[in-house]
């Protein structure tokens, strides 16, 4: 108790200026007068104003929320499309090879294209099927599209493959339509070349070309790609002739293994 009282007696001066304040407010909200009457009015406006700013700030909180939870929805749906349409996407290939394998009456191993590799010397693809499903040295591989190349190197669950656009692949191809026959070599970027066809052969650009047949690895038939430039060579006694593969090499990501007899490599 004595404590309180020294307390509050060092505090007097405290007490009795906030006791005449309160007292002077008093007075003040209870004369009617017109100088009272508009420092009221001051004071609303006043007080008013400052509940506005108060209410605004309120809201801009609560937007800035529901901004966030706006964006955070917003990059859930986009993640979800994202995945649907990969979704989608494998569906439709997976039907286009299933239709292939179907109708193709060949012997084909599923497989799923994991890497791509290019050392210099083999322009490849990696599979993620190897000697455990059956995957032997120079069997073919194909899509729904077309040629890819052959197996070049095998592991118990890998393999890579040489494909079409490597520059050391040689594929014997005919024209569908004249039925004239050349050898499919890489040109340069993603395009390949119908070389050793004779002048005034019957080439056009628009051809289609096929593998011929005359291989122990490649089926005869497979659709290799179309000509897009067919012109003769005044310095040679053969044919220039740029082809388009029927393989997007750049977005490959299945395709089949034809299981056949290895031949040995040269």
């Amino acid at each position: 108790m004595r404590r309180l009282n020294q307390w509050v007696t060092y505090r007097r001066d405290f007490f009795t200026l906030l006791a005449a304040i309160l007292f002077s407010i008093g007075l003040l909200l209870s004369n009617d007068g017109f100088q009272i009457q508009t420092v009221q009015a001051w004071a609303l406006d006043g007080f008013g104003f400052f509940l506005e700013k108060i209410s605004v700030i309120t809201e801009l909180n609560a937007l800035r929320d529901e901004n966030e939870w706006l964006r955070q929805k917003n990059t859930d749906l986009m993640l979800i499309n994202s995945r649907l349409k990969e979704a989608l996407g494998e569906n439709i290939r997976l039907r286009e090879l299933l239709d292939f394998k179907e109708s193709s009456q060949l012997d084909l191993i599923p497989a799923k294209v994991v890497g791509k590799a290019d050392n210099g010397f083999i322009h490849s693809i990696i599979l993620a099927s190897g000697s455990a499903d059956s995957i032997q040295k120079n069997m073919a591989v194909v899509t729904a599209q077309g040629l890819v190349g052959k197996i070049f190197n095998v592991s118990e669950q890998h393999s890579t493959t040489q494909i079409l656009l490597d520059r050391n692949f040689r594929v014997s191809a005919r024209v569908q339509r004249s039925r004239v026959n050349g050898i499919i070599k890489w040109h340069e970027g993603n395009l390949v070349e119908f070389a050793e066809v004779p002048k005034r052969s019957d080439v056009v650009a628009g051809d289609t070309l096929t593998t011929s047949g005359f291989s122990f690895i490649f089926p005869g038939g497979l659709p290799i790609g179309k000509i897009i430039e067919c012109r003769e060579n005044e310095q040679s006694m053969f044919m220039d002739i740029i082809v388009e593969p029927a393989v997007d090499f750049t977005r490959l990501e299945e395709v089949f293994v034809i299981r056949s007899r290895p031949i040995k490599s040269p």
